[in-house]
């Protein structure tokens, strides 16, 4: 996924019941989360290890399309920097099943940070995140209720699914990084509606 499309934030995606719009991350306020976290590092000396934390967990939501759970469960022996791959298990499944998905170089450079500052082992199979589910949505809130703008961890995921439609990843690849057991549920994706389709037109040859 290379030279990313930016999103809009007036485009929206309707489920296949046409109710709820799918919500997602424009690049704005992508820009802004970043920031936000790097900032509190500078801000918190003492706390800013664990917003480096917190960084490297925004950044691994937002370039996976992992599933907060399964976020959480990532352990250094699933990271493969060599091959640029990153290891996941699907949780929501009768039996966890591993799945492989290319490393976005954004989130390589973040993590090859992180374990060279925090003397990681890359072979350790303890967690990378040792926090709960709970922590991370409050420290969302904490972002969301001074940026102005909803927060939580499945809307990484959504993110992740509009910039690879509008990347064109194909939707099999899609259903396959993002773990669905069906590609009816992976085709929500491709619903975007209320965007300005003249950059397709410009676009053509």
């Amino acid at each position: 996924m290379t030279n990313l499309v930016p999103v809009s934030k007036s485009w929206k995606i309707q489920s296949s019941q046409k109710r709820m719009p799918i919500e997602f991350f424009s690049d704005d306020e992508i820009i802004a989360m970043q920031l936000w976290i790097l900032n509190k590092t500078q801000e918190n000396k003492k706390r800013s290890n664990h917003h480096k934390r917190y960084f490297l967990l925004f950044k691994t939501l937002l370039w996976t399309g992992a599933r907060i759970d399964e976020a959480l469960a990532i352990r250094p022996m699933d990271i493969h920097l060599d091959i640029n791959t990153i290891d996941l298990i699907t949780l929501k499944r009768r039996r966890p099943i591993v799945r492989t998905i290319p490393l976005h170089r954004d989130l390589k450079d973040v993590i090859m940070s992180y374990f060279i500052e925090f003397h990681i082992d890359m072979k350790s199979h303890d967690r990378i995140f040792p926090m709960r589910r709970q922590a991370v949505d409050l420290y969302f809130k904490r972002m969301q209720k001074e940026l102005g703008f909803k927060i939580h961890a499945h809307k990484f995921r959504h993110t992740f699914g509009v910039k690879a439609i509008m990347n064109h990843v194909p939707l099999s690849v899609l259903q396959e990084w993002l773990g669905h057991s069906s590609i009816f549920t992976t085709s929500i994706y491709t619903q975007i509606t209320g965007m300005d389709t003249n950059q397709f037109m410009e676009n053509m040859r």
